[in-house]
């Protein structure tokens, strides 16, 4: 058995999934409704660009959920039923494994955000009567490249731990700490560093580290994307003090996505070759 195999079977299995679809409906009526907000709120930005930057922040929050839930169970679940032991019997390698239901569930997940985005785009359509087809594509493709990062990280705690609560556990707390309560981080540094909150410019480092987590990561890269269409559109480094630093590119915070992605796969993997499974 090879990973194209497991892929496909992890692929047609988690298609089934009636909690994941659930889910990416959730995700993409507010996302669809994001596009709303700027009409809404007369203080806000009308355009169609401010709109979309709206929503990918919606989504830097959602999409996480939308991993975590196609693939926190991947390899723990399956393990603690037994029936690993039964696919381990057919003799694929363990990294075989792991690498299978990666990339079948990073399709499951592609394919539902693709899926929610699209009905997103003709709701915005509808409303403002055009999409800038560029800059809504590069969110597009950012938001998938979001979901597979989070599906590396579940797929990771999967392989490392025994049993489905402490799966939930790990991705419950990384969650919490990588797509809603990381920007307490970047703030509690420059509190301790400078003794007051940060104002109109910040230093670069307060930057990357705004940057350093998967969904600061994609705001990053998004804000950049729509900022290619639209240069008033402000950047990630639209507020920094003097020259702009490499580690704040665009190149930077897409090599924080990637490390997101295949670190905890890599560390996932050796954990679970270590692991006694009788």
């Amino acid at each position: 058995m090879n990973v194209a195999v497991i892929a496909r079977k992890e692929f047609e299995d988690a298609m089934r999934s009636r909690l994941l679809w659930g889910v990416v409906a959730f995700v993409t009526a507010i996302v669809s409704l994001s596009f709303l907000l700027p009409l809404l709120v007369p203080a806000m930005d009308t355009g169609v660009l401010a709109a979309l930057g709206g929503a990918s922040e919606f989504a830097s929050m959602l999409v996480p959920i939308v991993a975590l839930v196609a693939a926190y169970l991947a390899i723990a679940g399956e393990r603690e039923s037994g029936s690993l032991r039964i696919l381990l019997g057919l003799e694929p390698g363990r990294t075989t494994v792991v690498l299978g239901k990666f990339l079948g569930r990073s399709a499951v997940v592609v394919v539902g955000l693709l899926v929610g985005f699209v009905l997103a785009g003709v709701v915005a359509v509808a409303v403002y009567g055009t999409v800038p087809v560029t800059a809504f594509l590069a969110v597009v493709v950012l938001t998938a490249v979001l979901g597979v990062s989070f599906v590396g990280i579940a797929v990771g705690v999967s392989a490392a731990v025994a049993t489905r609560s402490r799966a939930m556990t790990v991705g419950i707390a990384l969650y919490l700490g990588l797509a809603v309560l990381w920007d307490l981080v970047p703030q509690g540094a420059y509190l301790a560093t400078v003794g007051s909150p940060p104002g109109g410019s910040v230093p670069a480092w307060f930057v990357f580290l705004q940057g350093f987590s998967p969904s600061g990561a994609y705001s990053a890269l998004v804000m950049s994307a729509i900022n290619a269409v639209d240069p008033a559109y402000p950047t990630a480094t639209t507020a920094v003090r003097g020259s702009v630093p490499f580690y704040v590119e665009p190149w930077a915070f897409a090599v924080v996505l990637l490390a997101w992605t295949v670190g905890p796969l890599v560390i996932g993997t050796m954990l679970f070759e270590r692991a006694d499974l009788d």
